[in-house]
């Protein structure tokens, strides 16, 4: 285009334009044939010269092993920490009390394991976890194995810091309802306003740990560092697949090599969920069915998008997600209307029901919507589907164009993924005391 573009504008600005524009249309025009027979002639000559991408290997594990690898890493990589925010044990210690202590919430019942829980991956076992006094908002709780690696925060990536996303939720009125006052006034003297507990012990920890770590400093900056600290430990790792990919042959079942296989072969999964993170960190619309409970009154801003977006073409239902089209500087883009962002596959097995809605309970029935999906069976609620379901390039199921055990095998294959795991804590959702001995274990990878 570049090319055909320079053709025509040194005609337009030749004199020969004036005294015969016939003869210079007529030049211009073979100028543009010969460019595009130019291009064609390298596009064919490039498509000649490189080679369809093989085939994955069944039945070979060294084979399927070696194609993987040579497409993707094998290890995970480092923690990153930044600069402002590095890890060290004491920090990550008050983190975790920060963490499962439910007197941050106004009700006082509500801490962040609540909604991630240990023993459900670090997810919640609801569609929509309950808030304070049972108040429902509208989005999952993600499941926070791994979370140190991600980019951005929320299902709608409004933040790109667990220290921003940590900040949030205390005071979200669907969750723990707070406000951050009312916390520092208990983290500094355990009161809890709300209810009127005093809780002595608790202050005594906070007092002792936060003037180790953050020299007495207790403000909502240093809270989210002490939380964003202890998220960034909860690791998951050594899973089947890791240990098969490492060499074992013995670590997969025939079923879970089948769904390696088509995982990353015609299924066309890794597109979003490659390894050794299984998620890009990025945003796609795979047309969500609704959960049932939504309505119109959990999606203000779909007034404010609505009009905008149907001057371009672009309908807006009253009473359906928009995704990453709410965070307010990307709400003049349609492309990422019904936008979310892709979750780890990492401990999946151990975390439904599924979806940023929680609408599909079971991992069978994630791999039956893919199926519908790669069909062409079901579209979107709101914007377009993700480019690799548009355009066909995903074949999975009987009915979209795979096999009739997909769904088993790759079922089977996220089971494979489950990997480390943190252990529920016995004392569960609860203020800290402080340990007279004040042996703490380091934290946990």
């Amino acid at each position: 285009m570049i090319l055909v573009d320079r053709v025509f504008s040194k005609d337009s600005q030749s004199p020969a334009v004036l005294r015969d524009g016939g003869r210079s249309r007529s030049l211009s025009l073979a100028r543009v044939l010969v460019v595009l027979l130019l291009v064609g002639g390298i596009a064919v000559h490039l498509k000649a010269q490189t080679p369809p991408q093989p085939e994955l290997t069944l039945g070979d594990d060294a084979a399927l092993r070696q194609q993987i690898t040579q497409l993707y890493p094998i290890q995970l990589p480092e923690v990153p920490q930044p600069w402002f925010n590095p890890l060290d044990a004491v920090k990550v210690t008050l983190g975790e009390a920060l963490f499962f202590d439910p007197n941050l919430s106004r009700c006082g019942t509500l801490a962040c394991a609540s909604c991630h829980l240990p023993e459900q991956g670090f997810a919640s076992p609801y569609q929509v976890p309950p808030g304070c006094d049972g108040v429902r908002g509208r989005r999952r709780a993600p499941a926070l194995y791994n979370v140190a690696y991600q980019e951005h925060y929320f299902w709608d990536g409004r933040v790109q810091s667990l220290e921003q996303q940590a900040l949030l939720p205390v005071v979200t009125p669907a969750e723990m309802g707070n406000v951050w006052d009312i916390v520092l006034t208990y983290l500094n003297t355990g009161r809890h306003i709300p209810t009127g507990k005093e809780y002595p012990q608790a202050h005594a920890f906070y007092a002792e740990y936060f003037a180790e770590v953050f020299n007495g400093d207790i403000t909502p900056v240093t809270v989210s560092h002490a939380l964003a600290a202890y998220e960034r430990t909860i690791l998951t790792r050594d899973a089947a697949f890791d240990r098969w990919l490492a060499g074992d042959d013995t670590a997969l079942t025939p079923a879970q090599k089948r769904g390696a296989e088509r995982f990353f072969g015609r299924a066309n999964c890794a597109v979003c969920h490659p390894p050794p993170l299984f998620t890009d960190n990025k945003f796609h619309n795979i047309g969500t069915p609704q959960a049932g409970f939504e309505t119109p009154h959990l999606f203000p801003a779909n007034t404010t998008i609505r009009a905008a977006a149907e001057a371009q073409g672009w309908p807006v239902p009253p009473d359906v997600d928009l995704g990453r089209q709410e965070v307010p500087p990307l709400q003049s883009s349609w492309s990422d209307l019904g936008a979310f962002k892709t979750p780890t596959l990492r401990n999946v097995a151990l975390h439904g029901p599924y979806m940023h809605n929680g609408a599909l309970a079971t991992l069978e029935e994630v791999m039956r919507h893919y199926e519908h999906l790669a069909a062409s069976e079901r579209q979107p609620l709101v914007g377009k589907l993700a480019f690799y379901v548009r355009y066909g390039k995903a074949h999975f199921g009987a009915r979209g164009g795979g096999a009739a055990d997909d769904v088993e095998v790759m079922v089977a294959f996220m089971q494979a993924l489950t990997g480390t795991q943190r252990a529920a804590r016995l004392e569960r959702v609860q203020p800290p005391r402080l340990n007279p001995q004040r042996s703490q274990l380091p934290y946990r990878q």
